[in-house]
């Protein structure tokens, strides 16, 4: 009898212990983002679940925004891909990027950067600074999701995207007890920009107005660029890089801060594929090539025909799907250990489809 209540006392205190530790999972996973419901998609086997993520609003604040993401999820994936969208994008506009991976292998995830898509009131987009902390709490929340936390997590990210993207991961590798806090298996980055001073200056450069016929660069560039950051001086500038970009800002409230993609790039060791087309003129190839040279682990750089900025999988989305999907097999198969440095330049004639 002594020893039956031996073991029911044994069985209550690890159901005790185990619910302890689910629920203390649970909390972690919270802290981050939460699942709150799910959506009706036509991917035969998988479930696409809306996620409200919780990420911090910047290094000084424990205040936290809202932002809303979606979960494509495969009950037997291998693996996760976070995808980053860019500047003036949302979290339905690169939901056509899900078919570069292969269907069933890997969940996706999409979201929302703030002051994009859903919920953006009273949010500024600061060009990969702040959204550094978006990206976190995705790669958090996924890394403690009861289904996908012991998957490898693989970012795929485009123009601010990938930068907020490296920002991320050059954070996690600044833990204070010295352990690797690494977001990431592998990071896939289409267009990243060296810095946000080289951004402004590339736009001044190229902004010019046209008087009696005659072409002439904006006046005061140097001093433009030298005083980028100050708020009274941001209106003139959001104004020459909207010029430059050819795009419509009004409905994106932007709060430039200094972004050195480089320098963080320097804390980054796990595998690397860089993408940029030759023909970038918002981002030169001299500018990701400086990010790809401050890596420090596994890492190709592939230089493509592509027309413009991020046009690298709309000139040739089989040949670019062929090789993203290389690259994430080559990182599942773990034979992205030994380090490399390869820099790959397509140059066969920009009118061929060839593989």
């Amino acid at each position: 009898m002594k020893r039956g209540a031996v073991l029911i006392i044994i069985a209550i205190a690890c159901m005790h212990i185990l619910c302890s530790d689910m629920q203390a999972q649970s909390r972690i996973s919270r802290t981050y983002g939460v699942v709150t419901g799910s959506l009706d998609n036509h991917v035969k086997g998988a479930v696409l679940e809306k996620v409200l993520l919780y990420p911090k609003k910047n290094q000084y604040s424990s205040d936290t925004i809202e932002r809303n993401a979606l979960l494509l999820r495969y009950k037997n994936a291998i693996g996760t891909i976070l995808v980053c969208h860019g500047f003036m994008c949302d979290k339905f506009d690169v939901g056509f990027l899900r078919d570069l991976f292969p269907r069933g292998e890997y969940n996706v995830m999409t979201f929302d950067f703030r002051a994009h898509g859903q919920k953006r009131h009273g949010q500024y987009c600061t060009f990969g600074k702040n959204e550094a902390y978006d990206v976190i709490a995705a790669s958090q929340f996924i890394k403690n999701h009861s289904e996908l936390k012991d998957k490898p997590l693989v970012v795929y990210g485009f123009s601010m995207g990938a930068v907020a993207a490296i920002e991320a991961q050059a954070k996690a590798t600044e833990r204070a007890d010295g352990t690797d806090g690494s977001l990431f298996a592998g990071m896939i980055l289409d267009c990243p920009f060296d810095s946000a001073e080289n951004v402004i200056k590339q736009a001044l450069d190229n902004t010019k107005f046209s008087l009696f016929g005659y072409e002439f660069n904006i006046p005061g560039r140097g001093l433009l660029q030298k005083y980028a950051f100050h708020p009274y001086i941001q209106t003139l500038v959001k104004a020459a890089l909207k010029a430059v970009a050819n795009l419509d800002t009004k409905d994106i409230s932007v709060s430039m801060r200094p972004v050195h993609t480089a320098q963080s790039a320097k804390k980054i060791n796990i595998p690397c594929f860089f993408i940029h087309c030759k023909n970038d003129k918002k981002v030169p190839v001299a500018a990701v090539k400086n990010v790809f040279n401050s890596t420090t682990g596994y890492k190709k750089l592939w230089i493509t025909n592509g027309r413009y900025h991020f046009d690298s999988f709309f000139y040739n989305p089989e040949r670019y799907t062929k090789k993203v999907r290389s690259f994430l097999a080559y990182i599942m198969n773990k034979r992205a250990k030994q380090k490399q440095n390869k820099i790959v330049q397509d140059d066969q004639d920009p009118l061929s489809l060839g593989t």
